[in-house]
């Protein structure tokens, strides 16, 4: 049986739960995530599908979920969880060692040592992450989660904004592979200072119905809950266009065709970030009040995007204004994304007594699909190098095609999303009695 505690003793805790994902953000930022470590593959000069196949690895681990979830649950999510946390610190910080790796294997052998350390690195994550959602729904009661998330997500944005501002001036005044080196020193220092806040949590203990919630047939009849797969597809439709245009790719666009350099392309996160604090409070109590509601104008702002991206000014004294400006209207796009959807799958979606089996295949869905795009995105880039063109006042390069492509996708997705809240007026509401009235 998981700790039984109050919603006020929750709320005690609540310092330390943000404290958590601020550090875990500054390990995320300067690490594996974000456009430094784009930028970082660049410099070692990796081909673009070499790239994509990397950054593909971080989603695709999150398939052992269905695999693993029985076992984590049985030796105990918190355990599960800090266990990988510390473990999957300790093997980023061995990215340090890549220029001298360089040195003395060139770039072949760069990519085969960071490939180990990727697989390495995310199958931890995956097994931590597979215990961190159920443990997560367990620790911010129902009724303020969207508040929650939403404060969550401002400390979390301003501790990654704040990061990126300084890595953007050692970018600039830096030399080498040295100075993303140095960036990562201060990433893996975040990261333990992470677990050692993560330790302070209560919740997440072994036992109870937990034992069998992976089991196959449980997952099956997740499967079976209408909603639950209409917010699976809606989530892949958009998880593609986050997963292989924004995160992954938007950064070598705009060094590569809009022309900046990488210090301005690391300020445009800066931008985004400053846009997503700003509106996230009223994010979250948008989402206490109404829902998902917000989440289709959200789409209809995510939809202009691609058609900016390909508008911008290249290589012109305003390239990085208009970049920051369509970097501030990604800000808050994604920022209310995230809120809105997460609040409506820990709240709407998954019933507290079967979050193990729910979560296990939402986190290995969002795997599977999200690894997909960056995967296609980068061959889908080779493959066009050196494409160009003109239509009206959109300009054609080698990013078009992945452009169009997710305005396609996004454009399925707010079908999906449309289909989703149908389904939802329809499906009875599960009740905000928190887990301890679930599991007892």
């Amino acid at each position: 049986m998981s700790d039984e505690f109050s919603d006020s003793e929750k709320m005690g805790r609540m310092p330390w739960f943000y404290a958590y994902n601020a550090t875990n953000q500054m390990f995320s930022a300067l690490t594996w995530f974000g456009p430094v470590f784009v930028l970082f593959l660049s410099e070692i000069d990796l081909a673009k599908t070499r790239i994509g196949f990397l950054l593909s690895l971080l989603p695709f681990s999150g398939v052992v979920a269905l695999f693993i979830a029985p076992a984590v649950a049985r030796i105990g999510l918190r355990l599960v969880f800090l266990l990988c946390w510390t473990v999957r610190t300790t093997v980023t910080a061995f990215l340090l060692l890549t220029p001298w790796v360089v040195a003395r294997h060139g770039t072949e052998g760069a990519f085969l040592y960071i490939s180990v350390l990727m697989a390495l690195f995310c199958t931890l994550r995956a097994v931590g992450k597979t215990a961190w959602q159920p443990w997560n729904q367990e620790l911010i009661p129902p009724r303020v989660r969207g508040r929650v998330q939403a404060i969550n997500h401002m400390l979390i944005v301003l501790t990654g904004s704040l990061l990126l501002a300084g890595a953007s001036w050692i970018l600039d005044h830096g030399t080498g592979l040295g100075r993303f080196t140095t960036l990562f020193v201060i990433g893996v220092g975040g990261g333990y200072v992470s677990v050692l806040c993560a330790m302070r949590l209560r919740g997440g203990s072994r036992g109870g119905r937990l034992r069998t919630t992976a089991h196959a047939s449980l997952m099956l009849q997740a499967l079976r809950d209408g909603p639950f797969r209409l917010f699976l597809i809606y989530t892949a439709l958009s998880m593609v266009t986050i997963q292989s245009v924004v995160v992954s790719f938007v950064p070598l666009f705009m060094k590569e065709q809009v022309g900046l350099p990488g210090s301005q392309v690391v300020l445009l996160e800066v931008a985004a970030g400053i846009c997503g604090i700003l509106s996230s409070y009223g994010w979250g109590m948008w989402a206490d009040r109404a829902g998902s509601r917000p989440l289709m104008p959200i789409m209809v702002i995510t939809l202009l995007l691609p058609v900016l991206w390909m508008a911008l000014p290249r290589h012109s004294e305003w390239s990085f204004l208009a970049a920051i400006g369509v970097a501030a209207l990604a800000g808050l796009a994604f920022t209310g994304s995230w809120i809105v959807q997460h609040r409506l799958l820990y709240v709407e979606i998954v019933p507290p007594e079967k979050r193990v089996e729910y979560l296990a295949i939402h986190y290995a869905w969002i795997g599977l699909v999200g690894g997909c795009g960056p995967l296609a995105a980068g061959a889908l880039l080779d493959a066009f190098q050196g494409f160009s063109g003109q239509l009206g006042p959109l300009i054609l390069d080698s990013y078009s095609p992945l452009f169009a492509g997710s305005l396609v996708s996004l454009g399925a997705g707010m079908i999906a999303l449309a289909a989703l809240r149908r389904g939802l007026a329809l499906r009875p509401a599960i009740p905000a009695t928190g887990i301890a009235a679930a599991e007892r």
